[in-house]
Parts: structure tokens; sequence; C-alpha cells
């Protein structure tokens, strides 16, 4: 393995959080998957260890320091590797900033007399040490929440803390000199913040990255240099499980260095991991700005030289927004009165956390609601300076972050400025009509947090193009048959931003129109291809307009039961003289809608009360206000779900009823209700329930039951239940179905190891095929398995099946262990978890894999399955010794033919298309039923028997084996026949 050492600079930076009373942390994180978050935050955890134990056994074996401080000071981690071997390393590297950023403006005695300060917020900084919380800038507001007891304080962590929060002089006052601040290590920062947003985190602050060359003049490879890596993905994944939080990030302070190899274009394409995410805020650091006593800003933004440029390689506009980074004076580690003056975009980027934080205070002093992320990071990038080329660059991003311009914004929204989150629903257009006075640009931004994207991990090239966005959002302004496009990075970085289409690369886009003609505008955002969820949050933020009232919701979505009311609280104001009246718009089939009052004159609040929500189908609506006053309108909406407690029953959909062959371990599913909150499953072998061997409730729309008997009638059924009620269980659809029988120990092994090797080159793949015959279906499969790779966590396995079932993919081991050798193992989901032992083979027995080969019960084998192994780093690799699969054929239960149908006879068998059925002489009491299956167990056909003989037409089914069965009373028998035409 090379020798190369990645030195991550940590920009100073931290961030701020929002207030930390219990109705806003409901408020942020009422619709928060929580479960998932705390899932996730276990999984980064493991990750974040793998991560290190790779990387400190490349130390020792490569003779480099696990951690160090450089002649500057600046203390050195070793955390990761890149895929290719690289040794990333975290590293360490006030009023004339907030003046930069107009913070001041916003500061109690600021001109707009708004007294934002960041009282009762809460910021949060994660950074390469420990901050010295006990200083006197900081009083007691302040707590290093996961190294309490040291006393080794750093320097960098310190003085970005204070950057966003210190109360001393004014020359070093924080940005938010009354909020509150927690701490961290860099160390497990993504486990950590996972944990922050669950108690309503909106804002953190890192200030490290990996610069293009190291301080042992290591450069990168130009392939992992500005490309959308799993650290970039990470970030996002994050970020979209919480939509309210907003990362804060240092661009980095690589701008002076040339070493890129393949480079976009000369003096661009410097920015490295989870700066190219698309869902954080990536600071640039200028020079102090020049900016008059009203905050404008009078003279052209200095970049300093040493931060980073972007562009990302799919052309994305990175870094997002500049702030003032260059001399920042703020607190000291040496003692508690201590000081420093620091330069980069670790200064930066606190400077705009901080900033940023007042924001949300002020939003939410107004309307009793915080801002999504997606909304704060749309009204930074609006509301910025535009700094070096026109239109947005890769240098300064938006532009120099003013936090005057924002204030004015959410305080005029409605009236000279918009600022709304909406939803786009698939194949959804939505729009909206603004009055400009055409004395000011129109400008309208529509941001969104979009789903994570396809990493790229060493896999593709420098400067591949495949776009990290996932949701293609487009916003257009159009006038008497003129469209007006949104910005769009050049191909060539150094030349101006283009307007002339669609964006189809970032989840910031804005459209402005320089000189609009007064009159009616439409703005329109839709969709290209399909949206993930069939459905996209996004924000809109729009200025330039003129309107003579406002409507601003202060109130919160609704989820409430059809018993109640639901009602809606806004701020209503105004200009001049003018009467508006109030009407609902959207509202659910049946509802009435009452305001109070019902017109406004002046300002004021204003209820709006929807009823009748008893006889309204359960669903999510969007309803609205609207507010017209004879010459204008203005409609704002709200979400609104409703929950009934009258149930309809769930429908069942598999197994379905009826069906035989069935494994011994299935995956119950069936459809989700709209009025469901949670189902009670339960699973009988009596169909009156009397006893159950399963009866537990779900917040999901299918369950995995397993170990139950062979050749055995299982009943089942989902009862409904919401906070409102629950479902009745005498009306719920029962099904039921019968499990085959098992024939197990057939083996099939590999014999073609061509692709055997892998490599010990970043991104070798190994791959074994397995031909499997017979026509077994598939009751259930083991993974025989034995790999020779030292370094096992370095590598995934995966086993795909044959094309003619689809292809499935089923991951079997996904990085497994730490410092471990060799497999020799069984996959098999009744295993135990994954562990390794110190000798080798290190993983041994039966293991359950990463995801189950349940999913596979119920498929026919037959055709070639490939064992897969991908290793994306460097330096380890090994052979796939053999592969084995052990398969449990599935047939359908053939009954012992009672004494009831002792002379039944089913001919012709083979038969061409007709089989008659004769019972024989049978004195039979009820009419028999005759069901037919196909040899999957699925039901094609059922038909009632109303004599002893009858037959049944099968010539229209394709050619194969399928199964009758008869019913009468309590008797049951199953015959197979076989249709050759």
């Amino acid at each position: 393995m090379k020798n190369n050492i990645l030195i991550l600079f940590i920009v100073c930076t931290s961030f701020f959080g929002f207030a930390q009373s219990e109705k806003d942390i409901i408020n942020i994180t009422k619709d928060y998957d929580v479960a998932l978050i705390k899932s996730k935050a276990k999984e980064f955890k493991i990750l974040e260890e793998k991560e290190r134990t790779r990387a400190y056994k490349y130390a020792l074996e490569n003779n480099i320091p696990l951690s160090y401080s450089d002649e500057k000071g600046n203390f050195h981690q070793l955390m990761k590797l890149t895929p290719d071997g690289y040794p990333i390393y975290f590293s360490t590297e006030n009023q004339a900033a907030a003046k930069s950023t107009r913070a001041v403006h916003l500061n109690t005695g600021g001109s707009l007399g708004l007294t934002l300060n960041g009282q009762g917020m809460v910021a949060r900084v994660w950074d390469g040490g420990k901050v010295r919380t006990q200083h006197n800038h900081f009083g007691t507001r302040v707590v290093c929440v996961d190294d309490a007891a040291s006393t080794d304080y750093n320097f960098h962590a310190t003085h970005v803390t204070g950057t966003v929060l210190a109360n001393g002089a004014t020359n070093i006052r924080g940005m938010a000199y009354e909020a509150t601040g927690r701490t961290f290590n860099w160390t497990d920062d993504e486990t950590e913040v996972l944990d922050e947003v669950l108690g309503g985190m909106l804002i953190s602050n890192h200030s490290y990255g990996v610069p293009v060359t190291s301080t042992t003049n290591v450069t990168l490879p130009a392939w992992y240099i500005g490309t959308y890596d799993s650290d970039a993905k990470n970030w996002d994944e994050i970020s979209y499980l919480s939509p309210y939080y907003l990362m804060v990030a240092s661009a980095g302070n690589s701008g002076d260095d040339q070493n890129n190899s393949d480079p976009i274009a000369f003096g661009f394409d410097k920015l490295t991991g989870n700066k190219t995410a698309k869902n954080n805020l990536v600071v640039a650091n200028a020079e102090d700005a020049v900016v008059d006593v009203n905050g404008n800003l009078t003279s052209p933004l200095i970049i300093n030289s040493s931060s980073s440029q972007g562009p990302t390689d799919d052309r994305r506009i990175k870094p997002d927004i500049t702030g003032n980074g260059t001399g920042l004076l703020s607190t000291g580690s040496n003692g508690n009165s201590a000081t420093s003056t620091l330069t980069g975009t670790s200064m930066a980027s606190p400077n705009v956390a901080g900033t940023l934080l007042l924001l949300q205070q002020h939003h939410n002093n107004l309307t009793t609601k915080f801002m999504k992320a997606a909304t704060l990071k749309g009204l930074a990038c609006h509301t910025a300076d535009d700094s070096g080329n026109v239109g947005p660059d890769a240098v300064f991003g938006w532009g120099l972050l003013n936090a005057k311009a924002a204030a004015q914004a959410i305080t005029s929204n409605g009236l000279n400025a918009w600022i709304s989150e909406e939803r786009l629903n698939q194949n959804q257009t939505y729009s909206i009509t603004v009055k400009s006075l055409g004395t000011l640009p129109l400008i309208a931004t529509a941001s969104w947090t979009d789903v994570p994207g396809d990493p790229n991990n060493g896999q593709r090239p420098a400067n591949d193009l495949q776009r990290a966005l996932v949701n293609d959002l487009d916003i257009r302004i159009t006038q008497n048959g003129n469209t007006y496009y949104p910005w769009k990075l050049n191909d060539n970085p150094g030349s101006n931003s283009t307007r002339i289409g669609d964006n189809n690369i970032d989840n910031v886009e804005q459209v402005k129109i320089d000189a609009p003609v007064a009159g009616d505008y439409v703005i329109t955002i839709n969709h290209k291809g399909n949206l993930v969820n069939n459905k996209q949050d996004f924000s809109l933020i729009i200025t330039g307009i003129s309107s003579s009232f406002a409507i601003v919701p202060t109130s919160n979505d609704l989820e409430l039961c059809a018993n109640q009311d639901a009602t809606y609280t806004f701020n209503y104001s105004q200009t001049g003289t003018t009467t508006t009246n109030f009407t609902a718009t959207g509202l659910p089939s049946g509802a009435t809608a009452v305001f109070t009052p019902a017109t406004r004159n002046s300002n004021g609040p204003v209820t709006m009360t929807i009823s009748n929500l008893s006889i309204v189908n359960p669903g999510s609506y969007s309803v609205g206000i609207v507010g017209n006053n004879g010459t204008e309108s203005e409609t704002r909406f709200k979400n609104l779900k409703i929950y009934s407690s009258t149930f309809s029953p769930v429908i069942l959909t598999n197994p379905t009823n009826n069906q035989v062959g069935i494994a011994t371990t299935v995956n119950l599913s069936w459809n989700t209700q709209a009025n469901a909150e949670s189902y009670r499953l339960q699973v009988s072998t009596s169909s009156n329930f009397t006893t159950t061997l399963l009866d537990t409730t779900i917040n999901q729309n299918s369950y995995i039951i397993s170990n139950l008997n062979q050749q055995t009638y299982y009943y089942w059924r989902v009862t409904p239940s919401n906070r409102c009620g629950t479902g009745i269980i005498s009306n719920a659809t029962v099904n039921s179905f019968q499990t085959g029988i098992l024939s197990c120990g057939n083996e099939f092994l590999a014999t073609n190891f061509s692709n055997a090797t892998i490599a010990s080159t970043a991104n070798a793949t190994a791959s074994v095929p397995i031909l499997v015959t017979g026509g077994l279906t598939i009751g259930d499969l083991n993974v025989a398995l034995n790999i020779t790779h030292t370094y096992i966590q370095d590598f995934k396995v995966k086993l795909t099946g044959p094309a003619s079932i689809g292809s499935p993919v089923i991951t079997l081991l996904d990085q497994p262990c730490g410092d471990n050798d060799n497999v020799n193992c069984i996959m098999d989901d009744d295993g135990a978890a994954v562990a390794c032992g110190t000798s080798v083979p290190a993983l041994t027995g039966n293991v359950v894999p990463s995801e189950t080969l349940t999913s596979l019960n119920g498929l026919v084998a037959d055709g070639t399955w490939t064992l897969t192994v991908d290793d994306p780093y460097n330096g380890d690799g090994g052979t796939i010794n053999s592969v084995k699969l052990i398969i449990c054929n599935i047939q359908l239960p053939l009954s012992t033919v009672d004494t009831t149908f002792s002379n039944l006879k089913i001919y012709p068998n083979p038969t061409s298309g007709f089989v008659n059925i004769d019972l024989g002489n049978q004195n039979l009491e009820n009419n028999s039923i005759v069901k037919l299956f196909d040899i999957q167990g699925r039901i094609i056909s059922t038909k009632e028997m109303k004599t002893a003989v009858d037959n049944i037409n099968i010539s229209n089914l394709s050619d194969g084996v399928y199964i009758i069965t008869i019913e009468n009373g309590s008797s049951k028998t199953t015959k197979k026949i076989v249709l050759a035409k």
C-alpha cells in the first residue's frame, strides 16, 4: 500500500441549535423517524470504529503516527483511509466578522431593533479537541458533551466556539453571544450528530476537511477531489432524515494549492469529502467586508486566496456562501481570559453558523416556528450579496451572507417578500402569481433537502459528470410569453454562470430578473422524472415583490381525530387602508371552515377552524386560507392529517388466500391504510384464533414469521389502529395458507473459479457462478462460503439470483468485523449474529446475513447464481475458495386421500385441455369445492361441483404441472395434473 498521508485541516466552525424548550423539540422532531435515526446512528458508530481500526492497522504496518502536532501547534489525528489507501487525518489549523455578515444589525442596538443575541438558542460545535468551557467569555453557557473530564484544551475548538457565542468585549463578541453551547470532539461526529438531532438540533458547525496536498507534500488522487463520495452521501442522509437540521461546514484552505493533477479548470476543483454534499452549507473565507452604517456592501468583496474553490465534479454550485474568516479575534485556550487571532475557512464557518442561528431565532419569535434547513439555506443564498462573477460562482458561491437582508425578508414575509414551505407531489406543478413594481430585481429561489445520491468511491474517474442530484425540481418565472430560467454554472467555472435553461444539477435554484417590467409574474415549480417517495418538500423564497397585505402561518401542521376540529392561526398585516376577506381552499369534501374574524382591516391574528371532519375520508389534505381584498389575493397552505375511529378491513396481499406450498418462513404483507398508524398481526392454526402462535403490534405493513410447521394450515389477520381507536377484530379479513413439505439436502457447488481472485488494488471485484438445476422451488436457502482475505472488514459479499427470477441481490456480508482474516461459514437466516474471532478463519459457523435470504422463498431456483466480492480498498486481497448453495425444495402438500374420496378419478392425466373429475358413488351431503393452483401454490380458479361428475378446462394455461384440491366438508384431497398440449 502507498504511504500517503492526507491532512484534514479543521477549519474552525461552530454550530448553533435552537431554543431547547420541550415544545420546540417536539415541534421540530415530531415527524422524524426516531427508530430509523437511532438505527442509522448505530450503523455510523460501527462504521466509524471500523474505519479507525483499519487506519490504525495501516499506521502500525507503515510506521506512521496515530496523532501528532505540527510546528504550528496544530493537532492531527488519524481517522480513516481513502479506498485507495491514503490516510486521512482530521487536523486543527470578531466584530469585524459580525459586521461583514451584518449580524450586528440583528443584535441588541442594531439598526433593525430586533434584540437577537441568541437568547434561548443552543449552538452545537464539533471540533478537534475540548473547548475551554470555563473561559470568562463563556460564563456557564458552554458544556463539553463527550470529554468533560479532560483538561487538555484545544485552541482551535475554543476559538471557533467563541466566534459563535463568546460574550466579552465588543471586539471579541460572538454572533449569538447569549446562546448556550454543546461542544464535541470530532470523533464519531456522524453518530453524535444523529443523537443531537433527536434533541431538536437546528445547526452544527464542522471546520475540518481534507486538503488537496498534505503537510508531507502528498497530493490526493484526482478522482477524490470534487467527487460526491460516501462521506458526502452520509451527511446528505443525515440531513434527509432530519429536515430541520443544517450542517455548516468550512470549505477548506487549499485555495493556493495547484496540485490537483486533473482539475476541472486551473485554479478550481479543490473541495473534498463532505464539502461536496448537497444538503449542507459550505462556507468560503473572505477578508473583512466594507459596509456602510446601513449594512450595504460598498466595495467589491475580496476572497482570501487560501479559501478552497469549487465546483464539484458534477458542476454543482459549491461553496454555497461566503463569510468573514480572515484575522478573526476570538477566545483562546491558554487561560480563562486568553484571546487569539486566526484565519481560515474554519473561522468563516462559525461566523456564518452563529449568524444563521439568529435568523432561526427571529423566525421563531415571529411565527412560533423554526425554519426547515432547506428554507434557512435557501434564504441565506437568496439574500447574499453577489460577489465575484455575476451570479453564483465556484469561489464565493452565492455571495457574502447578508443577515440583515434575510431578517428583513422574514419580517416582511407576504408583503415585500415571500417565504413558504411547500410539497410537490409526483406529476404536480406548483404555481404562484406575484406582483413586481418594476423598481427592484425580481428574485425567486427554490431549495430542497435532496435524497442521498450515488457516491463515487473511486470506481468512477476524475471529474465524472454523474449527477448527485436525485429529485430534479425546476423553477421558472413567466410573463407575457417570456420564460426566465435559473442560474447554472458554466462548464468553465471561471466564466459567468448561465440562465438560459433548466438547472438539473443543484438543489438550490434561483431565477433573477434584473430589471422587471411592473406587473404580475407567474412562478412555477415542477419536476422531471420520478420523485423518490412520490413527493419532495421544497422551500420558496421570493423578493422584489409588493402586496398590500400578508398572511403568515403561526401554527404547526395538524394530525387529529375526525371528531375534533382543526384550528390554525395566522398573523395578518397590511399596508395602507384595505379590508381583506378570508375563505378556505382545499377543504376535504364535507368539511366546513369558519374564520375569526371573517375580515380584517388592521394588523392582528386570524384563526381558521375546520369542522365536520367526522364525515371526511381519513387521509392527508393540503388546506389553505385565502385572503382577498378585491384587487389582490394571497393563499397560505397547511397540512391536515385526519384519522377516524372507524376502520375498513385490511387487504392481505402475501400469501394470497388459500395459497398452498408456502415455505416455513414467510413474509406476511398487507396494504397500508391511510387511517392506520399501527397494525395488530395475529397468526393461528385455528380459524377462530382460539390460540395464537403470534400476536404482535407493528408500524410496518409486513412481518417475517419463521419456524412454521410443514404441511400445516395457518390463519392470519391484521387489525388496524390509530390514536383515535382500534379496528374490530371480528371485522378483520382472515386469510389462510398451507405450508408445504421441505425436501432438504440439495447442494450445488461452484466449479468455475476463473474470476475468483480478489486483487489488492482499490475497487477490486471477484465473482464465482453457481449453476442450479432440477426445478427446485426455494423453501430455504443457505450459502456456504470459504473465502481467503486479509482484513475482511474491507469487503462486501453479495449473492445475485438468476435473471429468470429478476436477478435479486442479497448482501451476505457488509464489511464485517475489524482486523480479522478469512471466512469459512454458512450464511443462514437462523444463524448467529456476525461475531469475528481472533483466530483464522475469523468468521465461522452459521451466521445471519446482512440481508435476509427469506425474500427468495417461493422462487424457482433454476439458473446461474453469482457470488460476488467487492473490495473498494487497496492493500488487502484474497481468493474465493469455494461456494455452495444449500437449498430446501418446497413441495406442495399431498394430503392422504380419505375414505370419502376413495373412488375418485381424475382423467385424462396428462391432459391437453379438459380434465374430468369423477367423485365415484359417494353419498356426499354438500357440494364440493375444486381449486386449481399453479406449481408455486398460487390459486388460479375455483369451481363448485354440484354433481358427482364434472370437468374443468385448462387449455388456456401454459404447459406444466398444476395442483387440484377437492374439498367437501372436512374431507380434502390434493392431486397433481400435467398439461401437455
